[in-house]
């Protein structure tokens, strides 16, 4: 997928192309909103960075708060996100199902009101499992106690 195109679609299924981000950012923020999130969701399953040109392009371009998510694994990626990105906050999924000690880490570096961890989840039955490398494989972890668990892992006084 290019960089410099927002898509949306359901379930990561049926992406179509709606814009660039640096123009839907700054319409968004004209229209009222306080924070722009960008997700690269194809970041972890093509097993590369996130796009910090265009993280950068957007966050010169607006004012509002700016996270960035999407092939964050480690210390050293959030790193260039909040550094060379311009993100203000960062946002892991896969990476915190595969070492749930990152959430600490980058909570403890951070402060845990930079942190966000985004869990996707299907219902099954009368649980929530939540998956993982953009919806396309379940972990086997329970939504509701996988969060409580995030949860105790990112301090609030750091």
């Amino acid at each position: 997928m290019d960089a410099d195109v927002v898509v949306k679609g359901v379930n990561f299924e049926g992406l179509r192309i709606v814009g660039d981000p640096v123009e839907l950012a700054s319409r968004y923020e004209e229209e009222g909103a306080d924070e722009i999130f960008l997700l690269d969701i194809t970041a972890t399953i093509e097993g590369r960075k996130t796009f910090f040109k265009t993280v950068k392009d957007v966050a010169g371009a607006i004012n509002i708060p700016l996270g960035v998510g999407g092939g964050i694994r480690s210390l050293e990626d959030a790193d260039a996100a909040f550094k060379a990105g311009g993100a203000d906050k960062v946002s892991v999924n896969t990476a915190a199902v595969r070492n749930p000690e990152l959430v600490t880490i980058l909570s403890r570096e951070y402060g845990a009101q930079s942190v966000v961890v985004a869990i996707d989840v299907r219902r099954r039955g009368n649980s929530w499992r939540v998956y993982v490398e953009s919806g396309k494989r379940e972990t086997g972890l329970d939504g509701i106690k996988w969060a409580r668990r995030l949860r105790s892992l990112a301090p609030v006084s750091c």
